[in-house]
């Protein structure tokens, strides 16, 4: 298997994030790259089960440490998990055979990130993340000594994307 492009998204909350995921992974996917998806759920409480009474629920209330369900092309997985593992999710990640795996969330980690500021409080604390590749802003945010791009410009958000997909692999996995 070759090597894995990984890229974060990182931000606050509402920060939009989430839409910049789902364009880049249309992105990739447009241009022929196969694309994983790894979100941390920032809210309280753990995401949302299928509904009570279906088998893989029934599984998992009866003690089962994970629960897997296949089909129609598709594997759902429900696994406990103590802790906040992303080496263990991407490793469960490439079990799909991605090109590349977009990470929303997990602040801390070092890969190449885009960072999506709403405000001079939140470039105090996102700044000192480590490997920012991308600096977004919104509503004419500025920072002094920062290159970014505004959230509206789609085309250099595009532009530095397919550059990055298309660059040279530096995650060794």
């Amino acid at each position: 298997m070759e090597a894995v492009k990984i890229l974060q998204i990182v931000g606050f909350k509402n920060s939009g994030k989430t839409t910049l995921m789902n364009q880049l992974i249309e992105r990739a996917q447009t241009s022929g790259r196969k694309v994983s998806a790894i979100k941390h759920h920032g809210h309280s409480g753990i995401p949302e089960l299928p509904p009570k009474g279906t088998d893989s629920t029934q599984f998992l209330a009866s003690g089962a440490a994970s629960s897997l369900v296949y089909g129609g092309g598709l594997v759902q997985l429900h696994l406990e998990e103590p802790e906040a593992d992303l080496e263990k999710f991407i490793r469960f990640s490439l079990l799909a055979n991605p090109d590349l795996i977009l990470i929303e969330g997990f602040k801390g980690a070092g890969y190449p990130k885009i960072v999506l500021v709403r405000s001079q409080e939140d470039w105090r604390e996102l700044g000192a993340l480590s490997n920012i590749q991308l600096v977004i802003v919104h509503d004419g945010v500025k920072l002094e000594n920062t290159a970014t791009v505004d959230a509206g410009n789609i085309e250099a958000i595009a532009r530095f994307f397919t550059e990055w997909m298309e660059g040279e692999v530096d995650e060794s996995i």
